[in-house]
């Protein structure tokens, strides 16, 4: 786990997950075996990422998504809440939906004010 980051109440991490710096791993969040979760990411309420996926540095993902087993996110990303990720999505993408689906391309720009 990096410097900086905080988990909070209820989440889990299981062996062998990676957990990047100044990332949050919010209430309730399961974090399966052999996660990477890179810097500067928000894990929301509820979520769980099944085991081998890849979150890439500074991506939001939103509360209740399911990441299943293998699957890789790209960097800057924003996925929806409520979404079920069932293939791998580029970097600086916004996606959401059940399965989840790209909405908007490479080069969003996230504000966090």
């Amino acid at each position: 786990m990096g410097q900086g980051t905080v988990v909070m109440a209820g989440a889990i991490l299981n062996p062998f997950a990676e957990v990047g710096n100044h990332c949050i791993v919010n209430t309730g969040a399961s974090v399966d075996h052999d996660v990477k979760i890179g810097d500067f990411v928000h894990v929301a309420p509820y979520c769980t990422r099944c085991g081998e996926v890849e979150v890439g540095e500074g991506t939001w993902v939103w509360a209740g998504t399911t990441i299943i087993q293998g699957v890789r996110v790209g960097r800057n990303c924003f996925i929806g809440a409520g979404s079920v990720v069932v293939k791998d999505f580029p970097d600086g993408c916004l996606c959401y939906g059940n399965p989840a689906k790209v909405v908007r391309g490479r080069g969003i720009k996230l504000l966090l004010i």
